[in-house]
């Protein structure tokens, strides 16, 4: 037997993965499938190996060494769970019929709305400012509707009860007359970036599912940006009624409903928001952007803060009036005097003859219904707050609406603004009274918060 020099291998000696893996390449395969297969499984077994897998790789087939390989073994705990994921949404909101035909008619989900022309129960807007998230909430929470905020999207999410959202009142708003002007005012917004957007509350998936198959992986980027202008002009002005009586809206609402809350406070709010450098500064880009898109008959960019954030107010108000003596919108709502029930109410759901979803009025009757439950959470008035950009709680009294003012180039003591807001304290029944002249310095703050 020759030894060490003899130029012969061990018998219990093993060559190397890759030598293994060159020989059948140079030989043409064999074995465990042919040259690229087993280069492949070969390559496998050395990323394997230099990872941390000890087991007797030459031993292994192509499938066990994919199963055993670190990538995989992790990646079943992040790709099976979005599966899953997707799956929830999936059948929920667009076949679960399936779920009821698997479980031979044990489960029964809800019906899709995604998809058909079953009307939503409720569509209710409001000025950014007005409380809608809390609405929102409160309508989710304790009445377990699904009341979407600033989305009506039933698709990817469970909005199948309505939305509440400023921008949706742009089907309420007068269009321009002429179609290029509309194209400019809707390109004024479209070609935001997704900072505008975000400030702005805004976003075109907001509207439904995206008919161009843009990515939801990506926030904002040409397609998305070519999606807001088919939703914008799609839906600016199509809630108001044709000579025939018919509105031209995709998505259909068996009630409208416009949320108000105290005027000054509401602009208060959009001041804290919108402006910055506070009182004395100027109104964000964003925001100066979509007022001019909205309501191109103002020159915004003239203004102080205080008056394009206002204008923009009484702008919105106004054509929500409009809207209702119209009998486009159904009535309207004081957020500081209603509780969920109240909102639930108006929005049809107190009747079965007018609720869209059965089992919702069915629940909506047991918790709302008069009685004991008067003083239920459902019949709780829950105070409304300012926005988490008015953290230092900015006030105005009416001499801070006046010309002169906080940057204002208008005459010293103009009242015009100031005369349009009182207009709205009168439409929607509150009190001017309840509003000083002019805080005191130490109450009147300016907001520090800046977009």
């Amino acid at each position: 037997m020759a030894g060490p020099k003899g130029g012969k291998r061990k018998k219990d000696a093993r060559p190397s993965p890759g030598a293994d893996a060159g020989a059948a390449g140079d030989a043409g395969g064999g074995g465990e499938g042919c040259g690229p297969t087993r280069g492949f499984s070969a390559l496998l077994r050395n990323l394997s190996s230099s990872m941390g897998i000890n087991r007797e790789l030459d031993d292994m087939t192509l499938s066990e060494v994919l199963a055993a390989h670190p990538l995989i073994r992790v990646g079943k705990f992040v790709i099976v769970p979005y599966v899953l994921y997707l799956s929830n949404f999936y059948l929920r909101l667009h076949h679960p019929e399936y779920v009821s035909a698997a479980t031979g008619g044990m489960v029964n989900l809800r019906p899709a709305v995604h998809g058909t022309d079953v009307p939503r129960q409720v569509l209710i807007v409001a000025t950014p400012g007005s409380d809608t998230a809390r609405t929102s909430a409160e309508l989710r929470g304790k009445l377990s509707l699904e009341i979407g905020h600033d989305t009506a999207d039933v698709a990817w999410d469970f909005n199948r009860d309505g939305s509440i959202s400023w921008l949706h009142g742009i089907r309420f708003l007068t269009r321009p007359a002429d179609d290029g002007e509309k194209v400019r005012a809707v390109a004024r917004i479209c070609n935001g970036g997704i900072d505008a957007h975000a400030r702005m509350g805004f976003h075109p998936a907001s509207f439904g599912p995206t008919r161009l198959n843009c990515s939801r992986r990506r926030m904002w980027d040409e397609c998305w940006k070519s999606e807001c202008f088919l939703a914008l002009l799609d839906e600016w002005g199509c809630g108001i009624a044709s000579g025939d009586g018919r509105k031209k809206c995709k998505v259909d609402f068996a009630r409208t409903l416009h949320q108000v809350r105290n005027p000054m406070h509401t602009l208060e709010d959009l001041v804290a928001t919108h402006c910055v450098g506070g009182l004395e500064g100027v109104a964000a880009e964003p925001f100066l952007e979509y007022a001019s898109a909205l309501f191109p008959g103002h020159d915004f960019y003239g203004d102080s803060c205080i008056e394009a954030t206002g204008t923009f107010m009484v702008s919105y108000l106004e054509a929500m009036i409009e809207a209702r003596l119209r009998g486009d919108i159904d009535a309207f709502y004081s957020i500081e005097k209603s509780s969920a029930c109240d909102v639930a109410e108006a929005a049809g759901l107190s009747s079965a003859d007018t609720t869209v979803y059965e089992p919702n009025h069915v629940r909506i009757s047991r918790r709302c219904d008069g009685g004991d439950n008067e003083a239920s959470p459902s019949r709780t008035i829950v105070e409304t707050k300012s926005n988490e950009a008015n953290l230092s709680h900015l006030k105005l009294g009416w001499n801070d609406l006046r010309g002169g003012m906080h940057g204002s180039t208008r005459a010293k003591g103009d009242m015009t603004l100031q005369g349009k807001v009182k207009k709205m304290f009168m439409a929607f029944m509150y009190d001017e009274k309840t509003i000083p002249l002019q805080y005191e310095p130490s109450v009147q703050r300016d907001s520090k918060s800046e977009l």
